[in-house]
């Protein structure tokens, strides 16, 4: 299920089925229209783990896990600051992260590109990264 809400605060929230499941050797990216990718850490680019590693650090904090981004980057031994990025990755388009995953994104999406920021509106960032 994909749908996209207007909150009353002015923020839009997207809800895209996703599901991460790390098994301690691979992470596994299941949606519900698809066959679950594997991924092999040791094969994957690096902007493919930080993709993964935001949306676990997501979940983390979604599923209670962690109450807070501190107590997070207490527990992950990594900087706030870090942790910030790579959880903005998961704002990015459902086709833009497939296309990370699938290591077909052009030249112009990369790591050090993405922590630079980027517009939350989907259709802007097609158009930043030369996909629209």
């Amino acid at each position: 299920m994909r749908s996209m809400e207007k909150l009353v605060n002015g923020n839009i929230e997207v809800t895209i089925d996703i599901h991460l499941k790390y098994d301690g050797h691979k992470t596994v990216i299941i949606q519900p229209d698809s066959e679950p990718a594997e991924f092999d850490p040791e094969k994957m680019s690096p902007l493919q783990k930080a993709l993964v590693q935001g949306f676990q650090y997501r979940d983390a904090l979604e599923n209670g896990d962690v109450a807070t981004v501190s107590e997070l980057a207490r527990r992950e031994n990594q900087e706030r600051a870090f942790l910030f990025r790579a959880l903005s990755l998961v704002n990015l388009a459902p086709d833009i992260i497939k296309a990370i995953l699938t290591g077909t994104e052009p030249p112009t999406v990369t790591l050090s590109r993405l922590r630079r920021g980027f517009p939350d509106d989907w259709d802007e960032q097609r158009k930043l990264f030369g996909m629209a």
